[in-house]
């Protein structure tokens, strides 16, 4: 009887603990993340931009240069889970969500473009 009271206690007490450490989805996202935009050319006009970035600034926004532009604009961004969800100035209707991979690499969710950490 002592043994199935000790077994019950010790199933309880299994259940009702929190996993914590092991399977952490929660990631420091700082620095700059960039993507080469392919087949780009920019020598008949120097203006255009084939590298896009993403510049964490604090834990609620980024600096965001995209498309091939020269301006960058900052966006505040929402972290939820593995999801990345960025919102621009009112004077963009430019909206973006990324999947954070690991600490080193967010992928695009509308296009699948791969941005890594530079180093």
């Amino acid at each position: 009887m002592k043994k199935v009271i000790f077994l019950f206690v010790l199933s309880a007490f299994c259940i009702s603990c929190e996993k914590t450490g092991c399977c952490s989805t929660s990631h420091e996202l700082s620095g700059r993340y960039i993507h080469e935009i392919p087949n780009c050319d920019s020598t008949a006009n120097p203006e255009i931009n084939c590298t896009e970035f993403i510049e964490f600034i604090d834990d609620s926004e980024v600096d965001l240069l995209y498309g091939g532009g020269d301006i960058v604009y900052r966006f505040s961004y929402i972290h939820k889970g593995n999801i990345l969800d960025l919102e621009g100035p009112l004077s963009s209707s430019f909206k973006v969500s990324f999947e954070i991979k690991d600490n080193k690499t967010l992928i695009r969710l509308d296009n699948g473009d791969v941005w890594r950490k530079k180093e």
